[in-house]
């Protein structure tokens, strides 16, 4: 047994060191230490309380939601469960502006009731910290710490320029989180620990910051599968073959490349297939609804389903079949998935090389549309070792992860119940 006053007992990780009183017991990152009511845990806390005279809920932080596109609000909304039924917290969101794809974004986000402050309270001292799925935008001139996500399935993608891509990797480069010589983001979360390597050729000043958090969309997909019967069920399936075409944006996506191909499929499918359309938000945000209606008027006459463009991909995809797409990542998850996938068009030019969504490309087969396209759907299978493809890209226990930093950055002890990904949202066609 070690004597509580010897030199043994006093080293960092010992279990005389770990006790309720110790000085490591009393760390802010010791376990003892976060526990409801120890004395660092009210010490953190005291004048800290954000609840004002006309408040109804005991309110202690308040968390800063940056989105700058539809997608990154479609992200922010898979975070934000981690949140739940903790009076304690409060979240509010405000738009970064700059984007080419934030057309009625503050709308999008009234009609979802959120809390909206514009960008001058934003910057203010009113918050603890700030959650941004982007590292775009004018993240430098906020006073408080900022966490950075992808808002995607990883980081596979080069950052998108005015004339084309950058030969840097999108959410990990210097152009992106630094400014005036500094690192922006006070964490930078990655998905995998295989992108700090990546992270360390793109922005080695930045590295200090990362922390593998893993990806909370994916986790949320995962658990959705065993209610993949309530999906169809929503969606009106029933017993019919499920085909989800998907398409990204910009000049090498499948919607830009292949234009028809839904006319093409809701035309070539018999009575017992079902067709729906999953455009990435960017598209529905540079076009608009209306538009997309138009340009898609027969194909919706003759039962395409245009999935919304908030929210509810995630339902089609877990209710697919068949999925046809291209180097979006929804074709990634789809593929993690087990899904069967047949890719119609890919910007191989916009992939980071030897990312998982490069090796994707690599083992898909692919959907020729001037071919028989029942028999090639019919034909389709899961990409070879997909398990694999979604080792290398997401980390395990996002949620878990996600929740344990946020609580720390607050100065909060995170809540007694666990942290668990929630199913995706039903979606009714």
């Amino acid at each position: 047994m070690i004597d509580a006053g010897s030199p043994e007992a006093r080293k960092p990780g010992s279990p005389e060191a770990r006790k309720p009183g110790s000085p490591e017991a009393r760390k802010p990152g010791s376990p003892e230490a976060r526990k409801p009511g120890s004395p660092l845990v009210a010490a953190m806390s005291a004048g800290r309380d954000r609840a004002g005279r006309w408040d109804s809920a005991p309110v202690q932080r308040r968390i800063l939601c940056l989105v700058r596109t539809l997608a990154t609000l479609d992200r922010l909304l898979d975070v934000l469960p981690v949140l739940a039924d903790d009076m304690r917290v409060e979240t509010r969101f405000a738009v970064a502006k700059g984007s080419e794809f934030a057309a009625n974004l503050a709308d999008e986000l009234h009609r979802s009731q959120a809390q909206v402050v514009d960008w001058e309270q934003a910057i203010g001292k009113d918050f603890d910290f700030a959650i941004s799925p982007s590292g775009n935008g004018p993240l430098h001139e906020l006073e408080v710490p900022v966490l950075t996500l992808p808002h995607g399935a990883g980081h596979h993608k080069l950052r998108a320029t005015e004339t084309g891509v950058a030969q840097e990797i999108s959410g990990l480069s210097t152009a992106q989180l630094m400014h005036e010589g500094r690192v922006v983001p006070a964490v930078v979360g990655l998905s995998h620990p295989n992108q700090l390597a990546e992270l360390r050729r793109s922005c080695p000043e930045a590295v200090p910051r990362a922390e593998v958090i893993g990806d909370p969309c994916f986790a949320r997909l995962q658990v959705s599968l065993p209610m993949r019967g309530q999906y169809r069920a929503a969606l009106g399936t029933g017993p019919r073959k499920l085909v989800v075409l998907a398409s990204t944006w910009g000049p090498h996506s499948l919607f830009r490349q292949q234009g028809g191909l839904a006319q093409q499929l809701v035309a070539a499918l018999p009575a017992d297939y079902q067709v729906a359309l999953v455009l990435h938000p960017n598209v529905w945000s540079r076009h608009g609804g209306l538009q997309l209606e138009t340009w898609l008027r027969t194909a919706l006459r003759n039962g395409l389903v245009l999935v919304p463009k908030l929210r509810k991909w995630q339902a089609a995809l877990v209710a697919a079949d068949v999925v046809v797409s291209d180097h979006g990542s929804l074709s990634f998850y789809a593929a993690a998935l087990g899904k069967p996938l047949l890719l119609a068009a890919f910007g191989t030019g916009e992939v980071v090389p030897g990312s998982p969504m490069a090796l994707l490309r690599g083992r898909a087969e692919r959907l020729d549309p001037a071919g028989d396209v029942r028999a090639q759907i019919d034909a389709a299978r899961p990409i070879p070792d997909h398990r694999q493809l979604a080792d290398l890209a997401f980390h395990d226990g996002p949620y878990q992860r996600l929740r344990e930093l946020i609580y720390r950055r607050l100065e909060l002890p995170e809540p007694p119940w666990p942290a668990r990904p929630e199913p995706v949202d039903l979606f009714h066609s």
